[in-house]
């Protein structure tokens, strides 16, 4: 069913079949050609129903190049299989589950992270070293907590985790 040509590696990703398949490889190695081609060979090889099938990446873009190319392996079929962002993923299935968020980006994030400056009376320290400790302390999954130990004895950095925690409980 191979509509392009596959490396040993790329077929060994593509014909796995039991289990969760990572796919991990530097830009343009045919990442979403292998995801796609598995995808496909699942379904129509294996008798895999659409709706049991979920493709992640990283990028709004490389979601919908997926489903770009997914469509001609498939046809119609392609719109049942669930393909987002991880990010995506996880906002739908927090609303599934109940949960009830906001997530804040750019300016109302910016805005926000401001508010809580003002409110806890912080002073010579920018919005964007702020946000960017907190990101790399997410990012890292670095909790408030953590965070306090990792920078004890540093006035700046306990300032941040101030705000951190202000930030954290919205």
């Amino acid at each position: 069913m191979c509509i392009n040509e596959l490396n040993k590696e790329q077929e060994e990703a593509a014909n796995f079949l039991d289990g969760i398949c990572s796919v991990i490889a530097v830009p343009g190695s045919g990442k979403t050609r292998t995801m796609m081609e598995r995808i496909g060979r699942l379904i129509i090889n294996h008798g895999i129903p659409p709706e049991n099938i979920l493709g992640l990446t990283f990028t709004r873009n490389a979601a919908e190049e997926m489903r770009n190319r997914l469509s001609p392996i498939i046809k119609d079929m392609a719109g049942r299989v669930m393909l987002s962002t991880i990010h995506g993923f996880c906002y739908h299935l927090l609303r599934r589950e109940g949960y009830v968020f906001d997530i804040l980006s750019g300016k109302d994030q910016i805005i926000f992270i401001r508010n809580i400056i003002k409110k806890l009376r912080i002073k010579n320290l920018s919005t964007g070293m702020i946000m960017g400790e907190i990101s790399l302390s997410k990012n890292n999954l670095i909790s408030v907590d953590e965070f306090r130990v990792l920078y004890e004895g540093d006035k700046t950095m306990l300032k941040i985790a101030d705000v951190y925690d202000a930030y954290d409980k919205g």
